[in-house]
């Protein structure tokens, strides 16, 4: 656009030059008219301030050029000036920003972060209307660093594992930190850092986020960090891209529904995203079947038998209700999977199809060689890392009638994982949004309006928030342990009725507390609360609540364990001692 005024000025200066020395010819008859050179020039000499001609009379061209001409010059220098000491400029605001998220590493995760938190529109500044992001890299030579920049986001080149890049980010008034550089011992350390600069503050907590690669070690993380007393300062939590990928997958794709009676699923390469879609899809089908009959799970992987089995050994519950068919991945291997409902009469018919790699690029070879092989009536879903490159084509041919036509749809993975909503809530966000969902079938049963999770605003979203994590305070209250789900009876465990009692009462302080903090008033005679206005008539003791409101607390308190084994948690009781053995003791867990 600025090259584009500055061609205009300068051939509209060209243009009223030249009547401007023709006219002046024809006054004074000179012998020799002006050459198209001193045309040229003068009109160049326009865009220094004060070289144009001052008389008046000038042709209208020459008048728009004199001061078109200097605009486009001195908005030139201007934006020059910008770019120079732009970064020095990021860098200043630092300073001044409040509750503000830090993402450290900008990889290609870091930056689906930083965009997906850009186009939310929930975290910019008051002040300044700008996103209200910090971002760490440490290696300068990233491009993406000039990106980001250039988008408005100060960006630190430094090490995020060191106290001093982690101050200069003003990790110390910051609301969120996201820890997601490529390494996990990096990320992990990186949040230890954080936390340590964030003791003792008094305005808020810092809820730190680390991604975790290895979906082992993010669950053992994960329930470690569950079973540590809680800190007013800061809070840690670890996700894995697999783990929330998947969950999400069989969301927007089930893999079977309420009417279903025997499904069969085909999962292509049984990698980090199959395992948890696995996982996912088995626990679902054991909360949700009315009998005792198995989800066929059907994996097409070159290393089928040894994945199939390493997924069993961490996982034996999976082998209590699931029957696997396998075969390798091959043209071979995917018709003998789809033959053998012919081989075993045993085995129902393909329900759904899920196709996973590593590359985007095998991820779409799978599909076209399945969708062809498979059925037209069994739908097909691919799963992706990127919208870019393969992606892109995907949807432009879909557009096209291209893959539309042969039904195939797509799951973007990464960009369905890395959103705000998981900065916020981490690991808890679906504990937040089961809690939201319990509630809000207990307002429908009795004929109120209730919304949905996606259309509550972020106060109420932030509420359910606090209350999830508020389950670690509740479960350690009497002797309870959070470990990674291995049964899939842990839903039943049950708090006994007078710890339920009490459990309650708690919930329902701690909830008294965090409305008085967000400016919530007391209204006597009201009978349901006001959003807008923030008032409402149950910030009173827990005895003094209608018996409807006072069992929303405990319902909330029963359904723990199930929340918890929903996310791949259970919930273990202290052991109690033996009167008759005189070895017992407190230390060990049943």
């Amino acid at each position: 656009m600025l090259s584009g005024a500055g061609a205009v000025a300068l051939v509209l200066g060209y243009i009223g030059y030249s009547e401007y020395f023709d006219h002046l010819h024809r006054i004074h008859q000179l012998d020799f008219g002006p050459r198209w050179t001193d045309c040229l020039y003068n009109s160049l000499t326009l865009f220094i301030p004060g070289n144009a001609p001052t008389r008046t009379g000038l042709p209208i061209w020459l008048e728009i050029a004199r001061f078109l001409a200097p605009t486009v010059a001195g908005y030139a220098a201007l934006s020059g000036l910008y770019s120079l000491f732009r970064d020095q400029l990021q860098q200043t605001r630092i300073p001044f920003m409040r509750n503000h998220v830090v993402v450290c590493g900008l990889g290609y995760v870091g930056s689906i972060f930083l965009r997906q938190l850009r186009d939310s529109g929930a975290f910019r500044s008051r002040l300044w209307r700008r996103l209200n992001v910090v971002a760490i890299e440490m290696d300068p030579a990233n491009p993406l660093i000039e990106v980001w920049r250039s988008s408005g986001v100060p960006v630190i080149v430094g090490d995020a594992q060191l106290k001093r890049t982690l101050h200069s980010a003003g990790v110390q008034r910051a609301a969120n930190l996201l820890a997601v550089s490529t390494e996990d011992a990096v990320n992990t350390q990186i949040t230890a850092v954080a936390r340590e600069l964030a003791t003792g503050r008094h305005h808020g907590e810092l809820h730190c986020l680390a991604q975790v690669g290895s979906p082992h070690m993010c669950e053992l993380l994960r329930s470690q960090e569950l079973n540590r007393p809680a800190d007013s300062s800061s809070s840690l939590d670890f996700f894995n891209t697999d783990e929330v990928g998947a969950r999400l997958w069989l969301q927007k794709f089930p893999a079977f529904d309420a009417q279903s009676r025997q499904p069969h699923v085909l999962i292509s390469r049984l990698d980090g995203l199959g395992v948890w879609l696995v996982r996912h899809a088995a626990r679902w089908w054991y909360e949700t079947r009315s009998e005792e009959v198995p989800l066929w799970i059907s994996v097409i992987d070159d290393d089928a038998t040894t994945r199939i089995q390493a997924l069993k050994d961490h996982h034996p519950a999976v082998e209590e209700i699931c029957r696997f068919v396998h075969a390798p991945m091959s043209h071979r291997g995917m018709h003998q999977v789809l033959l053998q409902r012919h081989i075993d009469e045993a085995t129902p018919p393909l329900t759904r199809a899920y196709v996973t790699a590593y590359r985007d690029e095998d991820a779409l070879e799978t599909a076209l060689k399945l969708r062809s092989a498979l059925d037209a009536a069994i739908p097909l879903v691919v799963a992706l890392s990127r919208t870019q490159g393969v992606g892109r084509l995907i949807n432009d041919a879909s557009a096209d009638g291209g893959f539309g036509s042969l039904d195939i749809e797509m799951f973007p993975t990464l960009e369905r994982a890395c959103t705000p909503d998981l900065v916020l809530g981490g690991s808890l966000e679906p504990f937040a949004e089961a809690l939201h969902n319990r509630w809000r079938e207990e307002k429908l049963a009795k004929g109120d309006d209730a919304p949905t999770w996606g259309d509550l605003d972020e106060s109420r979203k932030a509420s359910s928030r606090a209350q999830a994590r508020d389950i670690k305070v509740k479960v350690q209250k009497y002797g309870c342990k959070i470990v990674p789900l291995h049964e899939w009876d842990a839903s039943d465990f049950t708090f006994k009725r007078e710890e339920v009692e009490q459990l309650a009462r708690d919930e329902h302080k701690r909830w008294i507390v965090e409305r008085e903090r967000d400016g919530w008033r007391q209204v006597h005679g009201a009978t349901q609360a006001d959003p807008i206005k923030k008032t409402t008539p149950y910030l009173i003791p827990f005895d003094e609540l209608p018996d409807d409101i006072a069992e929303y607390d405990r319902i909330f308190v029963r359904e723990i364990p199930k929340i918890l084994a929903s996310a791949g948690l259970q919930i273990k009781r202290r052991a109690q001692p033996d009167p008759d053995d005189a070895r017992a003791t407190w230390s060990g867990w049943g």
